[in-house]
């Protein structure tokens, strides 16, 4: 059942998705943060919209991400990669915060992120010069601050909107559970 936080949370994320912004909810267990996307990508138009999903745990690594990016979009033309024409793909990452740091502090799926909102693409891992250029996708994503790392890098959230979900309150929950 929606809650006046769900149905604000959702208008927020589709004024988003209109103009392909992302956006990364933030908070603790249990604020409905993954239900709020999931509810929204299953409302959305299958003809104009395409959704992918991955749960990031302290072992994602950049390869693993990429090979899951990869398979949801199809060749274009030359090295152009995205989904059908006039559609849009959004990838949705829960708990983006869990990837292990490495020694320089980094995490590599949330590097791959970066790089291809910044620049739209991809290596082929095993022709370096070859890159795969991505077009038509947008990304949103949550994550929980008490668990994982407790930052993500900030050359990536200057891309997104980050949105602050509370846990209910006590009257909201009544009507949730009783």
């Amino acid at each position: 059942m929606p809650t006046a936080d769900t149905t604000k949370n959702t208008f927020l994320l589709n004024l988003h998705v209109m103009a392909k912004k992302g956006v990364i909810y933030v908070g603790a267990a249990g604020t409905g943060k993954t239900t709020i996307i999931s509810n929204y990508f299953n409302g959305l138009d299958k003809d104009v919209t395409l959704t992918g999903s991955m749960n990031f745990n302290s072992y994602t690594d950049s390869a693993a991400l990429q090979v899951v990016i990869e398979s949801m979009v199809d060749k274009r033309a030359g090295r152009t990669y995205g989904p059908p024409p006039s559609k849009t793909l959004i990838y949705f990452f829960d708990d983006m915060n869990m990837p292990y740091l490495d020694k320089y502090g980094t995490q590599s799926p949330i590097c791959l992120i970066r790089q291809i909102i910044d620049y739209g693409v991809v290596y082929d891992r095993d022709h370096l010069e070859e890159k795969k250029y991505l077009v038509d996708c947008m990304f949103t994503g949550c994550m929980n601050p008490k668990s994982g790392s407790f930052i993500i890098d900030l050359r990536l959230t200057r891309h997104s909107t980050l949105v602050a979900c509370l846990t209910s309150e006590r009257e909201i929950l009544k009507t949730i559970y009783f």
